[in-house]
């Protein structure tokens, strides 16, 4: 069996990579935050198998007690919320500690990391669909130390020749999602009969089903990669805002009525495309993205439903 440690394994993306590395017959290591009890059941739920580490400094320091990995997901970061600011934890978690797990691969003599980067890292280039080889121009400090992360991860790893990839996902909606992003929030608003204040929709964007990010990550993961390149994980399907927003309505069968567009303005500096080409992945794994958000939609009305 293969040996997979993921990193940040409870969290949206992570805990949906650690359900389908788990259905490969695969052992898992998940790391989480110390004495994180809703993150160990969570992902106990899941699996009982899933072998549950807790502590990095521990497991950093003793890598050659622990099985060689095949590969690594690093996806432990901080800072996404617009008002995070402790710049401690975005020195330490999202630039430190890829470095620090390149030497632990290195001493584990582990195979491919798949190290996460995000989107906003490319920052506002304005109509154009974004590509892996333009400029980056991060804005928040999220973007910012996840570019940096980026950039000293990979040069690090090709320093100490550990095999490395890092994928950019984008959009990524789906069951799990926490409620006051955009899908779960007109859903349970929808459902419970509110009225929907929206600005008018126009923004371009490309929503990915957080299950398709996980399978086609898992997919270039076992693919003819080129080591230390970026990747987008992306659909190629961008759509407006509004259209999004529709669909979202028509497809769980709610008003169109209660939704409000226009009701409330952009964003200062909004980009009003941000959307991806996924051109130079689907040349490795030729992924099958849907042309639809149906099912996303619904894993989230249906878990929204449940939670009545």
């Amino acid at each position: 069996m293969k040996n997979i440690l993921v990193t940040g394994a409870a969290g949206f993306i992570g805990s949906k990579m650690v359900s389908f590395l788990t259905e490969n017959d695969t052992n898992v290591y998940a790391l989480i935050e110390k004495d994180d009890q809703y993150s160990r059941e969570k992902l106990l739920k899941m699996n009982n198998e899933i072998k549950i580490v807790e502590n990095w400094e521990q497991m950093k320091n003793n890598a050659e007690e622990y099985p060689s990995f095949d590969k690594i997901f690093h996806l432990a970061t901080v800072g996404v919320r617009a008002d995070f600011d402790d710049i401690d934890l975005f020195c330490d978690i999202n630039i430190k500690m890829g470095c620090q797990i390149v030497d632990f691969a290195k001493k584990n003599n582990s195979g491919l990391i798949i190290n996460f980067g995000s989107c906003f890292e490319y920052g506002d280039h304005g109509d154009v669909l974004l590509t892996e080889d333009m400029e980056c121009k991060p804005e928040s400090l999220y973007a910012i130390s996840k570019n940096a992360s980026v950039k000293l991860t990979t040069a690090y790893a090709k320093k100490h020749n550990v095999p490395l990839i890092t994928v950019r996902p984008f959009g990524v909606f789906g069951e799990g999602e926490g409620i006051n992003r955009l899908a779960p929030s007109i859903i349970k608003s929808c459902m419970q009969g509110e009225t929907i204040k929206t600005t008018a929709g126009e923004q371009i964007r490309d929503f990915v089903n957080v299950k398709d990010v996980a399978k086609a990550i898992i997919q270039l993961s076992d693919s003819e990669y080129v080591p230390y390149e970026i990747y987008n994980i992306c659909s190629d399907n961008s759509v407006s805002v509004r259209d999004f927003i529709c669909e979202i309505v028509e497809t769980c069968g709610f008003d169109i009525d209660l939704v409000s567009f226009g009701s409330i303005p952009y964003r200062q500096n909004e980009a009003m495309v941000f959307a991806g080409n996924n051109k130079k992945l689907q040349e490795c794994i030729h992924y099958p993205f849907p042309k639809d958000h149906r099912e996303g939609i619904l894993d989230i009305y249906r878990s929204l439903k449940a939670g009545e």
